[in-house]
């Protein structure tokens, strides 16, 4: 189908009555967008997937083919039974005596899954028992998705002692700190990074933003809502030279600063209220580590103690420590236990080390941008992570006591606690356990031992010449903190500062956020890079000094693609179509949480309360109940219960982020259920009836009055003679009779117009 026929089916899928709202709103914009969208995310998902699917074989399917099948169906097998190979990429695909055994794209024809299926009882595959139904379901997920498998004909997993340093790659190089450039004008350093290149491609800027959508932004962007229409008036009104630093300040030392940043974090923490899995049980003190984050943020703990607290806070020492503050760093180690676990396994010495795999996975991750996980079964295949060091890494976390409910007042019995200071009871928190070293885990199972255990450690590739190592009578988390937090290693810093810049721009200076090994992504702008990561240690790893940074940079503050004229466009789009220079501000969807946020903010309906639990019914290590509060609460996103594998509807609609794994960056679609959202969703015919209502109870207001302050409250801009003109238009056809009630539901119909436009939705 041609644009043009997508367009025309466009059109005549809209009602006439809709259409008459004007262009822009959510019928036409919304409905074309969403099939064109529709069909470029089934072009552009494919590539992501091929990307994401070697490693999910690494992680995911590897191990369960290495522990289940290896025995009979790979190189080494003493009898190779019915001629079937498991362990290369054309053994698994050629299949043995009958036929393929993995058909990529459709599991319903692979041969593998009907044996571990058990439908067919003449081939029930492990003969000694059904895998659990989750190890099905990943196998099902990964044949359907392509079956990506990075293995080579022949191949066989021993444990070689790779090389720990490849020479070049820039990411394991120590950081250097670049001059800032000379430059014209550009009294902020990073301009002067950004102007060269732009320069020498024949580019510049785009003018700066209007001030309106100046403020719009970067209420967004720090905060997570809309600004009132008393904030932008006030911001109008300031003509001094500070006045935009000034806004920046005030919202950074906003509330809603620590909200909008901590639930960034719990992306990358895969943060839940829910265990997920197989059972799928509540852990009810999960919201005290969500609690903490949105604190440490408005606090503005600096990011090297934000790590520390996350991986050791209950090592450090406590002499002359207030109890409260020692509460709150035994919660900051929730960060360990928050991951999904298999609790159903029967294997239990292969539970710990799954989770301890789950919690190397996500330390590695967040703080190192690199897939360390893949070293379990073997030496890396992509990166110069040998299996040593995982293992090093493994012995840390194999040396820690992960628990769902610490009794933190228990731990400090023998300490007199005044009724006034005692802290809550309990913490999601993890806590020492007899310190050991590991041997190499032969294929990845605990039933396969190399010979000699392996010193706890670090991944040397990261910081070859690292002095700390783990004292013998502790686990290691405290080296491992410093050692991620010390000036010698080149990744945590490039990698956090990374993600912020992605979180402003859109994109990060290195595009692939979790992933700065060698089949990552090069940095657009490697010496910026450096500079941002050196400042920020500078400054005393204080993020609020990085985001003021940033937004008060002119990349920052520049007009939108939509502000230049053709010439600009054109001439922009031919010499750097993705937009890497910076030549114009990326337009960004608003993410799920603000979606949520703004309709019931601008309406007047949001519940401004911060922290604790919205489910205190809930009972720990119960499976979890139905999700009954996040369809009426008016609280902000934040605060509403995550419920693995049952997300909250809203939340899955508008592409949140998977909570059982860290998430670097969320991936936007636009697809039609987002336009029906806005048609039939309850909250959002609420809200619309509350913001009609707040602008019809002052009957004597003129109807012109009311669209104007309605597009204040809900675009931050005065309306246009036309749309008023459209507005009441709208409203006259709509109202039946001339009573109250028939007034008020035609202006709640048209406020949900104005909640389902495209403008509403994006921040330019």
């Amino acid at each position: 189908m041609s644009i043009q026929q997508t367009n025309a089916a466009c059109m005549q899928a809209v009602a006439p009555g809709a259409r008459a709202a004007g262009s822009g709103f959510l019928p036409l914009g919304w409905l074309r967008l969403a099939i064109l969208g529709w069909l470029s995310m089934l072009i552009g998902a494919q590539g992501d997937d091929l990307g994401r699917g070697a490693e999910f074989f690494e992680q995911r399917v590897r191990p369960v083919l290495v522990e289940h099948c290896y025995e009979c169906h790979s190189a080494e097998s003493k009898k190779l039974k019915g001629g079937l190979r498991l362990d290369t990429r054309d053994g698994i695909r050629q299949g043995g005596a009958t036929r393929a055994a993995v058909v990529p794209g459709s599991s319903g024809r692979s041969l593998l899954m009907e044996a571990i299926g058990y439908s067919n009882p003449e081939l029930q595959m492990p003969p000694k028992g059904r895998l659990p139904e989750a190890v099905v379901a990943d196998l099902r997920a990964w044949i359907d998705a392509g079956a990506a498998d990075p293995r080579a004909e022949g191949s066989t997993q021993t444990v070689v002692s790779k090389p720990t340093a490849t020479a070049g790659h820039w990411a394991f190089q120590p950081i250097r700190t670049p001059l800032v450039p000379s430059g014209k004008g550009a009294a902020n350093p990073v301009d002067r990074f950004l102007e060269g290149p732009l320069l020498q491609r024949g580019l510049s800027y785009a003018p700066e933003a209007e001030r309106r959508t100046l403020i719009r932004r970067a209420t967004y962007d720090l905060t997570g809502l809309p600004p009132t229409p008393d904030e932008i008036r006030a911001f109008l009104k300031d003509a001094t030279p500070r006045a935009f630093e000034r806004l920046v300040d005030r919202l950074l030392a906003s509330p809603g600063y620590g909200e909008r940043w901590g639930r960034w974090w719990l992306d990358l923490a895969r943060y839940a209220d829910t265990n997920g899995q197989d059972e799928n049980k509540v852990m009810a003190n999960a919201w005290r580590y969500r609690d903490w984050v949105i604190r440490s943020f408005n606090v503005n703990q600096p990011f090297d103690q934000f790590i520390t607290h996350q991986l050791a806070g209950d090592l450090l020492p406590t002499n002359g420590v207030p109890l409260q503050e020692i509460h709150r760093r035994w919660t900051a180690t929730g960060f360990l236990v928050l991951g999904p676990k298999m609790l159903a396994e029967q294997d239990k010495p292969k539970l710990v080390m799954d989770l301890v795999d789950e919690q190397i996975d996500v330390t590695t991750r967040a703080f190192l941008g690199l897939t360390v996980g893949c070293a379990r079964c073997h030496d890396h295949k992509f990166e110069p992570v040998p299996a040593r060091d995982y293992y090093a890494l493994a012995g840390i976390f194999k040396s820690t006591k992960t628990m769902t409910n610490l009794a933190f007042v228990s731990k400090f019995n023998e300490r007199r606690i005044p009724t006034d200071e005692e802290p809550q009871a309990l913490a999601l928190a993890v806590e020492e356990d007899r310190p050991v070293d590991l041997p190499v885990h032969l294929r990845g199972s605990h039933l396969n031992l190399a010979k000699d255990p392996v010193p706890r450690g670090f991944i040397r590739v990261a910081n070859p010449g690292s002095a700390i190592t783990p004292p013998p009578d502790r686990s290691g988390r405290l080296e491992l903190a410093r050692w991620l937090t010390g000036d010698d290693n080149p990744l945590t810093s490039r990698v956090l500062v990374n993600r912020v810049w992605q979180a402003h721009f859109g994109e990060g200076l290195v595009r692939t956020p979790d992933n700065f090994g060698l089949r990552g992504a090069t940095p657009t702008h490697p010496e910026l890079l450096d500079w941002l990561a050196t400042e920020f240690r500078r400054s005393g790893w204080d993020l609020k000094h990085l985001h003021r940074l940033i937004l008060t940079s002119a990349a920052w503050r520049q007009a939108g693609l939509g502000s230049l004229d053709a010439t600009r466009r054109d001439q922009g789009d031919q010499l750097d179509s993705e937009n890497r220079l910076l030549w114009h501000f990326p337009r960004q969807r608003l993410e799920a949480e603000m979606v949520r946020d703004a309709v019931l903010a601008v309406s007047g309906r949001l519940d401004a309360t911060m922290g604790g639990s919205l489910v205190n019914g809930w009972k720990n290590d119960e499976y979890a109940p139905t999700d009954e509060v996040s369809a009426t609460s008016l609280r902000r996103s934040v605060y509403l219960p995550i419920v693995r594998d049952r997300v909250f509807d809203v939340f899955t609609l508008f592409d949140f982020a998977n909570p059982s794994v860290g998430t670097a960056k969320r991936t936007p679609t636009v697809v039609s259920h987002q336009a029906l959202f806005f048609l039939n969703s309850p909250m959002v015919k609420a809200s619309a009836a509350a913001l009609a209502e707040s602008l019809c109870v002052q009957p004597a207001m003129r109807p012109e009055d009311r669209v104007a302050r309605a597009y204040e409250r809900t675009f931050g801009r005065p309306a246009t003679g036309e749309e008023t003109a459209r507005a009441l238009a709208f409203i006259m056809r709509t109202r039946r009779g001339t009573d109250p009630a028939s007034e008020r539901a035609a202006w709640a119909a048209w406020c949900q117009v104005l909640f389902a436009a495209n403008e509403f939705l994006y921040r330019e």
